[in-house]
C-alpha cells in the first residue's frame, strides 16, 4: 500500500484586528522543557483562551485564540505585561500569592490579532490585549468554561482536555507527582482572589 501525504488541513484563519474577546479557559500545564537559542530551561507554563463573540465561523460558533505564557510575575514576563493592559492598573506587591489566575475567566477586553507568514502557512496571532471601556457589557461566553490547576487536579477537567493538551501536561513533573497519590497535595494553599475595585476586571 503507498504511503500517501495527508490532505492538506484547511482551517478558517481568526480575522485580523482589534475584537472583543471574552476569556473562557485557563489550563495549567505545568513545568516544561523549553529550547530557545540553543538553551534549554524548564518554565512553568499555562494557556489562556478567549472567544471573539463578534467574529463568527461558518459553523456560527465564534472563533477562539489562545496563547501560552510562563507563569511569572516578573515586570518583564509577558504574563504580567497582558493582565496589567487588560485590567488598567498594575499589579502591587501585595497581589502576588494571593490571585488567582481562574479570576479572569469570563472578563472581557479588547485583543489585537495580527497575522504572519512561516513555511506557507498563515497564523493568527495575539498582539495586544486592553481593558474594555468604562460601561461596556462583556458578553456570556458561547464555550464551556474550563479552569484546570494541577494545584487542584480535577481528573474529569483534565479528561475533557484535547488529546495534545493532556499529552503536554502528561509531560510535567506535578502531573507525574500527582499520578503517585489519590488526591491533590494537602499541602498546597487554596488561596482566594483579593478585594479589587469595581473599575478593575479583575
Amino acid at each position: 500500500m503507498p504511503l500517501l501525504l495527508p490532505e492538506k488541513n484547511d482551517f478558517e484563519l481568526t480575522p485580523a484586528g482589534t475584537h472583543v474577546a471574552v476569556c473562557y479557559r485557563v489550563i495549567d500545564l505545568g513545568t516544561q522543557l523549553i529550547e530557545f537559542k540553543g538553551e534549554t530551561k524548564k518554565q512553568h507554563k499555562i494557556m489562556i483562551g478567549w472567544e471573539l463573540p463578534d467574529e463568527l465561523m461558518a459553523d456560527g460558533r465564534p472563533f477562539s485564540v489562545h496563547k501560552r505564557y510562563t507563569l511569572s510575575s516578573s515586570t518583564k514576563a509577558a504574563l504580567r505585561k497582558d493582565l496589567e493592559a487588560w485590567r488598567g492598573v498594575p499589579f502591587t506587591d501585595e497581589d502576588f500569592g494571593k490571585f488567582d489566575i481562574g479570576a479572569i475567566i469570563g472578563k472581557g477586553c479588547f485583543i489585537g490579532i495580527v497575522h504572519s507568514s512561516s513555511n506557507d502557512n498563515t497564523f493568527a496571532n495575539i498582539s495586544s490585549i486592553m481593558k474594555l471601556p468604562k460601561g461596556q457589557s462583556t458578553p456570556t461566553p458561547q464555550n464551556q468554561t474550563v479552569y484546570f490547576s494541577l494545584n487542584a487536579f480535577d481528573k474529569t477537567v483534565f479528561d475533557s482536555l484535547s488529546e495534545n493538551l493532556k499529552a503536554t501536561i502528561a509531560k510535567s513533573p506535578e502531573y507525574a507527582r500527582l499520578m503517585g497519590h489519590d488526591r491533590p497535595d494537602p499541602s498546597v494553599s487554596d488561596d482566594t482572589v483579593p478585594e479589587l475595585s469595581d473599575e478593575i476586571p479583575f
